[in-house]
């Protein structure tokens, strides 16, 4: 047996078993299928959605609590699993600031999405319509080509670029505006890379090198690939109880040497991962108006590079000297004390850090650095 396949199979038992609880799902609906294929359609395709070929879906999602999570058969060699959540509030709120496009997407899923872009600008800027189709009550549909770059995996510390066809669309509901988004990732990813979750990952706190393979120890030399994602989130909205019931149905194959290593619980896992801090940013009293955080935004991406490595410096010199400083793996607490980290960050990375110091600090969150305004110089923590 070679050290290689040793370390294989170490780490299914160790690495990828982790999260995974011992439990048996139940399955969704059959009659969800082929609305759910219909959907998987659209982003590729040309004619409108059409709603009255989803009402299986709308009553679904509508009517299941919150916390459910449910198995899916596997679609082209993809693992599938659903997951509910609800959030308090209304659609707008929801609209205002995740599909905001002058508001980056990590604001509202800082431990899931590390930076998205829509690949044509004509795009970004039809997206500003879906704001004013929930207003009016009225219908909205887009669609288009996005690269997305995700966060470190929990486990393992691999990251991973990707594009992908996404389809949007917002129409009236049984209780109020339901906004269906769809997303089709059929192509490879780009190699897996070797990233890192610092401290709890509630923290919001990641580190990125250009390093290829897996980070967790004994994956250094994986060559690990999304290799396809799909994925249907589904948010009905109703406006009497001020909430907005969430369901996601997800499909992912990723792993190496074309084995698909996810199992329906990593999925339900992940899809928790997002749920809780989309929760934790939307419900929370203390979240800035969308326009104060489009202006810092704004603001930031007018800052001379040199102005913002002098206000990331003390970020990236607390984690270094941090209590996690211990758990730094891989090439990372190199990285750091060097100063290469810092010298090789992009402007759109660094203005990141410094939006989500000043997110987590108007949040009530633990913070590296305080953020005061945009421009200002970040100093650690006590």
């Amino acid at each position: 047996m070679t050290l290689r396949l040793l370390c294989l199979l170490a780490a299914l038992v160790l690495g990828f078993a982790a999260p995974v609880r011992a439990e048996s799902l139940k399955p969704v609906p059959e009659s969800l299928y082929p609305e759910l294929e219909y959907l998987l359609t659209v982003p590729q395709g040309s004619a409108d959605l059409a709603p009255d070929k989803l009402n299986a879906i709308v009553s679904f999602v509508a009517a299941t609590p919150q916390g459910v999570s449910m198995a899916m058969r596997d679609r082209d060699k993809a693992a599938g699993a659903f997951h509910s959540f609800s959030l308090r509030g209304n659609l707008a709120r929801v609209v205002d600031y995740a599909y905001n496009p002058d508001i980056p997407v990590y604001v509202t899923m800082p431990s899931s999405v590390r930076d998205q872009e829509w690949l044509d600008p004509a795009t970004r800027d039809a997206l500003k319509g879906l704001a004013r189709a929930v207003e009016q009550g009225g219908s909205f549909q887009l669609r288009g080509r996005e690269r997305e770059i995700i966060t470190p995996d929990a486990n393992t510390g691999g990251y991973y670029a990707y594009r992908q066809d996404r389809a949007m669309a917002v129409f009236p509901g049984p209780t109020g505006p339901v906004l269906v988004s769809v997303a089709c990732q059929n192509e490879p990813s780009d190699i897996g890379r070797k990233g890192l979750v610092v401290g709890p990952d509630s923290d919001w706190n990641y580190l990125y090198s250009a390093e290829t393979g897996l980070t967790k120890t004994g994956l250094g030399w994986v060559d690990s690939y999304m290799y396809q994602a799909y994925s249907v989130l589904v948010l009905v909205s109703d406006t009497e109880a001020g909430v907005v019931r969430v369901g996601s149905f997800k499909w992912l194959n990723a792993g190496w040497a074309k084995v698909n290593m996810v199992k329906q619980m990593h999925i339900v896992n992940g899809i928790k991962r997002f749920a809780a801090d989309f929760k934790a940013v939307l419900e929370s009293p203390r979240l800035p108006q969308a326009g104060e955080l489009a202006a810092m935004y704004r603001d930031l991406q007018g800052n001379s590079p040199e102005s913002l490595r002098a206000q990331v410096a003390p970020y990236l010199d607390a984690i270094a000297a941090g209590e996690s400083s211990s758990s730094l793996a891989g090439p990372f607490k190199k990285l750091l004390t060097s100063g290469e980290y810092l010298r090789d960050m992009s402007r759109e990375e660094m203005v990141k850090i410094v939006l989500k110091e000043f997110l987590k600090q108007r949040l009530g969150r633990q913070t590296l650095i305080q953020v005061a305004r945009a421009g200002a110089s970040g100093t650690a923590h006590p």
